[in-house]
């Protein structure tokens, strides 16, 4: 470890024994300036400093869940059935929208600003102990904090989304998870996980663990067939969940008049009738049904779970940034990739307006942004788009959003539907908050940052 970077830690450490608590916002400042001092490491070598914190993970129940889209979703209704059977659950996720606390969950309420500055720089005292040259990455640094966070403070069960890909993920240094999950499968990161689907899908495929069952979502035949491969060669058991056992899907409204869905699922074991989930996004039925299929797993596995927790548990789960209603009429979804999009605008057409459907868009430039746009104004479903730079180094310029529409809107032949463009997601919203009317619905999405902004300001 340089000079400089130990001056830094030191420094902490010895605020810390002084007698002042660090704040959120430094720790922050902190992690924000790791990538400018260390870069990833080997899957061993996260591995080795993991036996050097003493293998807390040996002693935790974890699901192990990687994906392109909806691991998210399905870490969030996995936890929530546990929860309604009477177990405290830990949960793992990234990113976050608008507070990094978010990332660490019990029982369904992130930790506290005190806890996570305490395992902060319980973790740093560690990593100045440890020999050789070495500090984690941002996402390896968080990935420690939750194992030392669940070894100190125990939970029943550890729900564990990968952060990118599954092979090298530095969560894929838990050796023997309960269940390994797998969601649906589609391209994003390419620059990290390959070109194509298949590709995509055996670094995905690299978190199955020998004699650890592994659920996954047949959305792709070619993606489902390098999983399978991957698990036959190992000798692991695989459940398949299929579109064909997501049956009768329906749009309700209660008497409160706040809409959700309902739907009928063909399980490996049951059939379960009207399953409600408390969202408008209708992509979220092939979430839960994979994590309906997980959870039968670990009832095998000897889990005390009965169909009333599933369907309370199901119907309680709240996962923010997907197709929220974050105010009335205003509708806010993370979708950033091209299958995400897709749901995402199959899901908004399924929404009745009185008036017109107005969009908020914004991305950040690893993304397919021009297929992204395509399929928007393809779908025709917008009556004006307001498109924004995003508070990130990453986003796409103004100058290159507007190319990408304007070329887009004359390949398609689409004329009527004016796109403005603001360099920042404050001055977008509140142009649409002056020009929206009574009946009108806003939609906003292409990335989580745009979804924590936004939520952030409203």
């Amino acid at each position: 470890m340089e000079k400089i970077i130990s001056e830094e830690v030191n420094k902490i450490i010895n605020i810390v024994d002084g007698g002042r608590q660090l704040t959120l916002r430094e720790c922050e400042e902190f992690l924000n300036s790791i990538p400018s001092f260390t870069t990833k490491h080997t899957i061993e070598d996260t591995r080795d400093f993991l036996k050097f914190l003493g293998n807390p993970e040996e002693n935790m129940k974890i699901i192990h869940v990687a994906g392109t889209n909806g691991k998210g979703s399905v870490c969030c209704y996995i936890s929530s059935v546990l929860m309604k059977a009477g177990y405290e659950v830990g949960m793992f996720t990234s990113p976050h929208l608008v507070k990094i606390t978010e990332r660490f969950q019990v029982d369904g309420k992130q930790i506290s600003d005190g806890l996570f500055a305490e395992i902060f720089v319980e973790l740093l005292r560690r990593i100045m102990e440890y020999s050789g040259d070495y500090f984690p990455t941002y996402f390896e640094f968080l990935f420690f904090m939750a194992m030392l966070l669940y070894d100190v403070y125990p939970v029943d069960y550890l729900v564990l989304e990968t952060g990118l890909g599954g092979r090298l993920d530095a969560t894929n240094s838990v050796e023997k998870p309960l269940l390994s999950v797998i969601t649906e499968i589609g391209y994003d990161h390419m620059q990290y996980l390959g070109n194509t689907l298949e590709e995509i899908a055996g670094e995905k495929a690299g978190i199955i663990k020998k004699g650890v069952p592994v659920v996954l979502f047949d959305k792709r035949k070619e993606t489902t067939e390098v999983i399978k491969k991957k698990a036959l060669e190992i000798d692991t058991r695989t459940i398949i969940v299929e579109n064909r056992n997501i049956e009768d899907i329906r749009c309700l409204e209660d008497d409160n008049g706040n809409k959700h869905i309902a739907f009928s699922l063909n399980s490996l074991y049951d059939k379960y009738v009207d399953l409600e989930l408390c969202t408008r996004a209708v992509y979220q039925t092939e979430n839960a049904a994979i994590a309906v299929a997980a959870l039968e797993v670990l009832r095998d596995q000897g889990a005390d779970i009965s169909e009333l927790d599933i369907r309370e548990g199901l119907l309680s789960a709240k996962w923010e940034g997907r197709m929220e209603e974050v105010r009335p009429g205003v509708f806010v979804d993370g979708a950033h990739n091209i299958d995400g999009i897709s749901a995402f605008l199959n899901s908004s057409s399924e929404i009745g307006c009185d008036g017109r459907k107005l969009m908020l868009f914004g991305i950040v430039d690893d993304k397919q942004y021009r297929d992204i746009i395509a399929r928007i104004l393809e779908s025709r479903q917008f009556d004006s788009i307001f498109v924004s730079v995003l508070e990130t180094s990453r986003s796409v310029s103004v100058s290159d959003l507007k190319a990408a529409f304007e070329d887009t809107k004359e390949e398609l032949g689409i004329i009527g539907v004016p796109v403005k463009y603001y360099s920042n997601v404050r001055d977008a919203i509140t142009d649409i908050i002056t020009v929206r009317k009574s009946g009108d619905m806003v939609f906003a999405a292409g990335s989580l940052y745009l979804a924590g902004q936004i939520k952030e300001m409203l």
